[in-house]
């Protein structure tokens, strides 16, 4: 048996031997490849049987001598898909060298080396409906032989579509993958320049076709553009040919070339025919149209009636009678000596020549592997001839331009001549039209420049009276309340408020003469009444008078002065209306630093002359906002959101005083920086005269009590509000108003209000519109926003009553909207009321069990809200530890926020809610019947039937068996 089996193996290995394609370096020849076109090669039709075994034979199978058939000599049984086989092995020389294989087709392919997969293109279907056929004429596929054993490369392909009737097979070869890849990549840089090539000849075509629109006159542009537009689509059509992936497109880029072909000696000719004759003969006309129509014909027959690859038509030489014919035309142009035209006949030349040694290549110069350079040649000397031609029309323009430049001299000359006489009498019209012209225009920026100041001034009294408002109504707030607790209290302790009332005021008295000394200057009527006083002591006394809101703010206030005592005659009261001004702005827009108090001598002034400094490390003022400081009405930050209140008159007044006294007051700052504030003003120094000492200012006016955050316990059981309101003053006064009926915390920003808020979910609040770095309407739509705070009820106050803020206040969520000066009782009603309709809501969802699927009265914030605790509880129903805790952690809050939230929501705490909710499940599972009391009890998450019984009795009064019994 083994003599028999070893014969047959001899046998088999003698037929490999004899069938086996020897790869060997000295046969790759000058294209470093060798073509296994015609090597024997092995046909398998349709599928082969399963498994790898058979990818590994070639036994069974048909021989095959040419891979490149067509529709009339497919092989035997050939219906669109088969396997082909052929083996290979290398030369001693060739082990281990990397090898291409390169295959070109217009089907799909797989191709492996004794069983395991090397690559392939497309997509290898059973159908044309199943297959993707893709081209790689310039891809390659590296291999390795490590040894000189024969190897099988198989090849699974299929081609259902024959694009080209000679070529449903394919073209395979291998050789050195070093030099081809160098040559591929030369060969895809040279090609890449058809595009480039194409794109500036359809420039040109464009930009030649405009000026034909612009100039129709002159024809021969539009016969240009026609042409070198041919020109452009044939250099694509041909790039697209070589590089395409697709067969159906290199179809129809190959189509495309051979009617393009013909076009361009159509367009080629006509144009060398409109250059050289006014009116191109007819014969002429009708013989080169015949010639184009014809071979236009005959290609659409070929392509897509007959599907001929070859077909012997000569058009070569139609080509070249009809090209030298145009030749013919540009030399009559060149001996009428007509300028440049040279430039056509050596376009037209080097054409002729591109088309038959590069295009056609009817000399058979260019090898296999010089195809890319031939290509290149063909594109760039397709741009010879438009460039001539381009050439030759932009000399022509250029000289049409110089003639009728030449005669629009001499029209201007005879027009000089004719306007000289008209001049004398137009002259005094134009000068008076001038001068009208001139006075209309002076007239205009004038009124256009008070246009512009009546809109600014419109626009700063608009935020004087807004701010002004504000500045009136509080204080009138805290004058008209605890005025009315004196009236209804009148044996309460008093002290208090009349100092409250009191200051307040004070506050709006010395706004009112604020306003009034504003106009006594500008009406003229304040005089300086001088008299002698000690400036230093003054100086010094308004200095200590904020000595403790420096404290409270913990900034340094530091006053220095060249010499202990200055005693000069001046205004006493201005001048303290000046210093104090000064003196509070600083103050009032530092929060850390310091604020420093100089008095100096000025060296340089000619007489006596004091200067006083002012500077301070606060906020400083904007470069561009800077010189509107002095203003009246002006305000640096004009917005909701300002840092410190103001009307804008304080530095207007303090700037028409120091004039009015004679001196300077200029500003320097820096923003974030500093800001200093400069006095000049000259003086006469009098002698030292007794008077009565003035008491310092007291201080009760700038102390405000400390805002600590705390909650001011009343009952703790009571509701939480939290107020947010950034004057001092009347913050304190609502917070003890409230401070004995409700808990409260306190916040003097916007800022610091929403972190509070969030933080301790309070039952209500009150907040200010116009406040530091966070307005009231961006508090209550961001509280109203959150899911945690979307359920408290928000009070906005203002002294902003109009419609539209009470509009913008509603449509950021606002509760109520309560207009300073309001009524301390109002307040409390609002807040009572408020809190009652939210404590009828919880109490209404509190005692219903079905209050999970009925939140219909509900805001769509709040029902979402009850929608994913429904839903977290339900996820986890048979969890008997699923607590309070993890309920929360779900949701995405902490315990206590989710219990504040709940309770004022519904009422219920997370624990009992879960409890609830389980219950009601079991009355539900219960009522349908869909298990036992025991297993319903371990369904909804009890530990044991009896605890579940139990709670289920004390919450529905009934045992859990008379459900299922009813």
């Amino acid at each position: 048996m083994l003599p028999v089996c070893l014969a047959l193996l001899c046998l088999v290995n003698c037929a490999y031997g004899q069938q086996v394609t020897t790869i060997r370096s000295s046969d790759f020849g000058k294209f470093n490849q060798i073509f296994l076109n015609d090597s024997v090669w092995f046909y398998h039709p349709g599928e082969l049987p399963t498994g790898k075994q058979h990818m590994t034979t070639t036994l069974g199978w048909d021989t095959l001598h040419h891979t490149i058939f067509g529709k009339a000599n497919t092989p035997r049984r050939w219906t669109g898909m088969a396997w082909f086989g052929i083996w290979i092995k290398a030369d001693t020389g060739l082990v281990n060298k990397k090898f291409f294989i390169r295959i070109n087709h217009d089907g799909a392919s797989e191709m492996f080396i004794d069983g395991k997969p090397i690559g392939g293109y497309g997509k290898v279907g059973h159908s044309a409906q199943q297959m993707e056929a893709i081209r790689a004429p310039r891809e390659i596929i590296p291999v390795w032989f490590a040894d000189t054993r024969p190897h099988l490369l198989t090849m699974r392909y299929s081609n259902f579509f024959g694009v080209y009737p000679n070529f449903l097979g394919f073209q395979l070869s291998i050789g050195d993958y070093t030099i081809r890849a160098e040559k591929t990549r030369e060969g895809k840089q040279l090609l890449d320049y058809l595009p480039m090539f194409a794109a500036a000849q359809l420039i040109l075509g464009l930009l030649h076709f405009l000026f034909f629109l612009f100039y129709p006159r002159q024809k021969l542009n539009a016969y240009y553009a026609l042409f070198v537009l041919l020109i452009g689509i044939n250099g694509i059509a041909v790039y697209h040919y070589y590089l395409t992936p697709y067969p159906s497109v290199q179809y129809f880029a190959d189509f495309t070339t051979f009617a393009c072909k013909v076009l361009i000696m159509w367009a080629a000719v006509l144009l060398l025919y409109v250059l050289n004759y006014r009116q191109i003969p007819r014969w002429r006309m009708i013989a080169l149209t015949g010639i184009t129509l014809f071979y236009l014909t005959e290609y659409i027959l070929r392509f897509w009636v007959f599907k001929v690859e070859t077909w012997t038509d000569y058009f070569s030489v139609a080509y070249f009678v009809c090209m030298m014919d145009g030749l013919w035309s540009a030399t009559q142009v060149i001996k009428r000596g007509q300028k440049d035209a040279w430039l056509i006949g050596i376009g037209v030349g080097i054409i002729i020549l591109v088309y038959f040694f590069a295009w056609d290549d009817t000399f058979t110069i260019w090898r296999y592997d010089l195809n890319a350079m031939r290509l290149f040649v063909m594109g760039a000397g397709s741009l010879v001839l438009p460039l001539c031609l381009s050439l030759y029309l932009a000399l022509d323009f250029a000289r049409t331009n110089q003639k009728l430049t030449v005669k629009l001299r001499e029209v201007e000359n005879l027009s000089a001549q004719a306007l000289a006489q008209e001049a004398e009498k137009t002259e005094l019209i134009a000068t008076e039209a001038r001068r009208l012209e001139q006075i209309v225009q002076l007239r205009t920026a004038e009124l256009k420049e008070q246009a512009d100041k009546l809109l600014e001034l419109d626009a700063v009294k608009s935020r004087f009276f807004t701010n002004i408002t504000h500045e009136f109504k509080t204080p009138l707030t805290l004058i008209m309340n605890p005025a009315k607790e004196l009236l209804y209290t009148p044996n309460r302790d008093t002290n208090k408020n009349l100092r409250l009332i009191i200051s307040n005021a004070e506050r709006l008295l010395q706004l009112i003469n604020q306003l009034l000394d504003l106009s006594k200057v500008e009406s003229g009527l304040m005089d300086v009444n001088l008299a002698p006083i000690d400036l230093v002591s003054l100086v010094k006394r308004h200095t200590l008078s904020y000595e403790s809101l420096a404290l409270q703010k913990g900034i340094r206030l530091n006053f220095t002065a060249y010499k202990d005592t200055l005693w000069i005659l001046t205004d006493r009261d201005k001048m303290d209306k000046v210093v104090l001004n000064i003196l509070s702005n600083a103050i009032k827009f530092t929060d850390e630093g310091s604020v420093e108090i100089a008095l100096r001598q000025n060296p340089e002034a000619a007489n006596n002359t004091f200067v006083l400094t002012v500077a301070d490390t606060g906020k400083g003022i904007p470069t561009a906002k800077l010189p509107y400081i002095f203003t009246r009405f002006y305000q640096v930050d004009p917005s909701d959101t300002r840092s410190a209140e103001g009307t804008g008159i304080g530095l207007a007044l303090t700037k028409e005083l120091v004039e009015l006294m004679g001196g300077q007051i200029t500003a320097e700052s820096t923003e974030d920086l500093y800001t200093q504030i400069r006095i000049n003003m000259p003086y006469q120094a009098t002698e030292a005269v007794t008077i009565p000492s003035a008491e310092t200012l007291t201080d009760e006016v700038f102390i405000s009590m400390p805002d600590t955050g705390e909650v001011l316990v009343a009952d703790e059981n009571s509701p939480l509000i939290l107020l947010i309101e950034d004057h001092h003053e009347l913050r304190e006064f609502i917070r003890q108003s409230l401070a004995g009926r409700y808990r409260l915390i306190t916040a003097a920003d916007g800022e610091e209000g929403i972190a509070l808020g969030l933080q301790h979910i309070p039952n209500l609040v009150i907040t200010d519109l116009m406040m530091p770095k966070v307005s009231g309407y961006e508090v209550s739509e961001t509280l109203k926003k959150d899911q945690k705070t979307s359920h408290i009820p928000v009070i906005i106050l203002t002294a902003k009553a109009d419609l539209d803020s009470r509009i913008q206040g509603i449509e950021t969520g606002a509760d109520a909207y309560l207009a300073k000066p309001f009524d301390q009782r109002e307040l409390l009603a609002l807040i009572e009321n408020l809190i009652s309709v939210r404590e009828q809501l919880r109490l209404h969802y509190s005692t219903r069990d079905l209050w999970l699927k009925d939140t219909i009265a509900l805001p769509t914030i709040e029902q979402d809200f009850i929608a994913r605790i429904r839903q977290a509880v339900e996820s986890h129903l048979n969890e008997e530890g699923y607590s309070a805790d993890q309920l929360a952690a779900d949701i995405g809050l902490s315990r206590t926020q989710l219990h504040r939230k709940l309770k004022g929501l519904i009422g219920q705490a997370p624990g009992e809610l879960i409890r609830i909710v389980r219950l009601q499940y079991a009355h539900d599972l219960l009522e349908r019947r869909v298990a036992t009391v025991s297993e319903v009890a371990y369904m909804v998450g009890f530990g044991s039937p009896a605890s579940f019984s139990a709670s289920f009795s004390r919450h529905f009064g009934f045992a859990p068996s008379k459900v299922v019994e009813a």
